[in-house]
């Protein structure tokens, strides 16, 4: 939801401007911040089941990774209960 309202904030900004958004991962106190597009958060955010996380913060039993940069990765949550999860949650819906 943070991020959303951050995305929102942005709007009148270029496709390609950077912004500043908080990572996406599911550690509890995790308060580590993300530089990406609105492009680049629009594209991973077009799937629901689908976060932009700092680089260490990979839970690899719910989570696989989608894409790999060097300024983030892109995970997707697993089939079964993560994916569901995600998809009811997802504050775009």
């Amino acid at each position: 939801m943070i991020n959303e309202g951050i995305e929102i904030a942005y709007e009148s900004e270029p496709p390609d401007a950077f912004t500043f958004i908080i990572c996406e991962c599911g550690l509890e106190q995790c308060d580590q911040t993300l530089k990406i597009t609105k492009a680049e958060y629009e594209g991973v955010r077009s799937d629901p089941r689908q976060f932009a996380i700092y680089r260490d913060h990979l839970i690899a039993d719910v989570e696989q990774v989608v894409f790999e940069g060097d300024r983030f990765l892109i995970v997707a949550k697993r089939e079964g209960t993560p994916a569901e999860v995600a998809v009811r949650e997802d504050p775009r819906t």
